[in-house]
Order: C-alpha cells, then structure tokens, then sequence
C-alpha cells in the first residue's frame, strides 16, 4: 500500500458537524467485510446482501480495508481539487460529445446559463476514468497524490467491488466466474472515480430548484459506492414510496445498486430511486464534498437476466421482460439520447410549477436530441461471454 502523501502543501478539509436536526432515517443492513474472509460467515454476508437488495437496493460497507489516513487525506484532496476556480477547472472539463456519449471526464462542461452539462451551477465534479487514469491531463494540484488515487481506485474496484460481485453470485448460485467475467478487469471503458462537491444555495435559487440538488433518479450502473458524508442530503424512496435520508456513518461506504444490475438479475436486486436535496438548517451553508466510485459491466455485455442462475429460474426472473435489449455501451447512449425518461415526477413531494421551478436536466439537450430520438440497436444475442 502507498504512503499518504502528507507532504504535498494542500488545506486541510474540516469534517463539518452532523446534523443536530431529528430527520427521518432509513434503518440500511450494513455488510461487514471482515466476515468474506471465511465461507460460513461470507455465506452470511450473502444473505444480507440479498435482504438489503430486495429492501431498498441500498447498504452500508464496514470493515473495507479503506485505512481511516488513506479516506482523510482523500477527503483533504477532494476539497482541494473541488475548490480549484473555474479559470483552473476549465482546461480539465468533459467535452459536450464525450458527456453525450455517457464518458464522463474531468469537470463537468459549463454551460450558457450557468449550468454544468445538466446539473445545477451550485453542483461540480471531477471524474476519473478507471481505464485510462494515467493517460488523461489532470489539474496539477493532484499530481502528488496519483500513486495514492490509483490505489484507492484499485481497492475499490479490484477488492471492494470484486468482493460484491462474489456475493452477488452466492446469491444467483452461480459460479463467481460467471459474474467475474462480466465485469474483467479493462472490459468497462466508463468505471469512473468522482470527486463531487455541491455548494450552499441562495433563498431564491433554493426555490427554483424545489430544494433539489439532484432529481429524484437510478443510476446506470452495477453498483454505485459513496463514502459516508457528514452533511446530510442523500435521500432514498423506500419500499413504501416514502422519502427517507440517509444516515452519516463516519468512514463507512454506502453502496446502491444501479440498473446495470437490476437487469442482469431480472430486476431481483433493485436500482432504487435517491436524490440530492438541500441539507438540513444547520449545515445549509457548508460545501458538501464527496467522493464516489461507480462501476459497470464490461461495454459488450448484454443487459440481459443471468439465465443460468437456478435462483432466478426458481423466481421466473431469468427472462427479459424489456422489449428492447442493450450491450453496456448501447445502454448508456441511449439513456443520453431520451430513452425511457421518465415520465413519473419521482419528486412527488415538491409539486413542480413551470411558472417558477427550473429543471435543469430537462432542459439540458446541447446536441438537440430531443428532436431525434434514437434510442439504439436492438441486440439480438448475447455475443459478450
């Protein structure tokens, strides 16, 4: 393992307060990794990973192996590279055409109306590509701290996630190659490390934006892992169609399932809806950082259920019941393209008035798309395995 380069002059980031205020918590089954080391206790950990899965499709990861040094200093650096101006953000900003092509990059393009590709202006992050994390540019503030990134990339996916694709396979009762295998190292082009930083909002653009930072929504991916943060705002929709926040754990991961997922196991394990709303009274007015890691299957797989997995055939979920079927790569250009948007307000809580409320991942459409929907090619069979 790296030393943390503690040398390097960069401020250090202050972990604001918990919140004081009594929130409505999701209770989340926590996986502790220490027990994956023995075959009893991990077929424990299996079965908690299925209950957390069908509950909420959100868990909590302890025992990680991620050091408490190593998750503070990338806290350090994450704050750091977040607080960068924009004159220094720019040159390291995703072009238009990769963020359409669902390759997210660098920063996130800025836009006419001081949005950023889609997100609020109050909300930013720096991607790192897993695949090509040496080839790209990067701001020279983390130039000293790359050795230190690549490893806890490496842990996350080469451990932390390997160990997650492990118990998803107990779970179907298949062989872990199998899931392995649709998930090789270098198979996936878009598994990204994020630093995200979201930053206080004025009373009016608060109004605007119905107190959302990010909409209610699933994510694309196998699984998405976040290191806990002290500044409530994450809120899932649980299984009784309730909003409830999620708890800050110090060092510990929360992990969701994406709808990579969802579909390889016949929607089993479900990509939940969660949104980003505006933090509690008294954390308003702090920057919220962040730091996320999300992974995919490999770009030609078929999103299709695993039909060997005898749990699946015994649930009737070992079909496709999607009238169109996408490979990864298809799958996430489609969803750029309009596919399957939503038409439930997810965000049934905050009625929306087109008089006064902005949205703008509604309105961000750089390469009019909306005039044009294609959605992709229909794949026929599964020529990935």
């Amino acid at each position: 393992m790296p030393t943390v380069n503690e040398s390097a002059p960069i401020p250090k980031w202050n972990a604001p307060e918990p919140t004081k205020e009594n929130l409505d918590f999701v209770e989340l089954i926590d996986l502790d990794l220490s027990k994956f080391e023995h075959l009893e206790t991990r077929k424990e950990l299996a079965k908690d990973l299925l209950q957390a899965v069908t509950q909420h499709g959100f868990f909590t990861i302890s025992n990680h192996g991620i050091s408490t040094k190593l998750w503070d200093h990338q806290m350090d650096v994450a704050n750091a590279v977040m607080n960068l101006s924009n004159e220094e953000k720019r040159p390291y900003e995703g072009t238009p055409e990769e963020d359409q092509k669902g390759i997210y990059v660098g920063f996130k393009p800025s836009g006419e109306l001081g949005t950023k590709g889609g997100f609020h202006k109050e909300v930013d992050h720096y991607n790192m590509l897993l695949h090509d994390f040496e080839t790209r540019p990067h701001p020279q503030i983390i130039s000293p701290f790359k050795e230190e990134i690549r490893h806890l990339m490496q842990t996350l996916n080469g451990d932390i996630h390997r160990k997650l694709l492990i118990l998803v396979a107990m779970v179907l009762e298949v062989p872990e190659q199998l899931v392995l295998a649709m998930h090789r190292p270098g198979g996936s082009t878009t598994n990204y490390f994020r630093y995200m930083s979201y930053s206080p909002r004025n009373d009016a653009d608060r109004e605007k934006s119905r107190d959302l930072f990010l909409p209610g929504h699933a994510d694309w991916s196998t699984f998405s892992i976040l290191f806990s943060q002290p500044i409530s705002a994450l809120q899932i929709l649980d299984n009784k169609n309730q909003w409830k926040w999620v708890r800050y754990i110090p060092h510990t991961l929360i992990v969701n399932v994406g709808e990579a997922l969802e579909f390889l196991t016949g929607s089993l394990f479900k990509a939940t809806i969660h949104r980003v709303v505006t933090p509690p009274v008294d954390q308003r007015q702090k920057l919220r950082i962040g730091i996320l890691f999300f992974t995919r299957p490999n770009d030609d797989k078929l999103l299709v259920p695993i039909a060997e997995s005898p749990y699946l055939q015994k649930l009737d979920l070992d079909t496709s019941q999607e009238t169109e079927m996408f490979k990864t790569n298809e799958y996430l250009q489609a969803k750029k393209r309009g596919y399957k948007k939503k038409e439930l307000e997810y965000d049934f809580d905050r009625p929306k008035d087109a008089m006064k409320h902005v949205d703008p991942f509604s309105d961000y459409d750089p390469l009019d798309l909306k005039k044009h929907r294609v959605y992709g090619v229909v794949a026929q069979q599964d020529v990935s395995m």
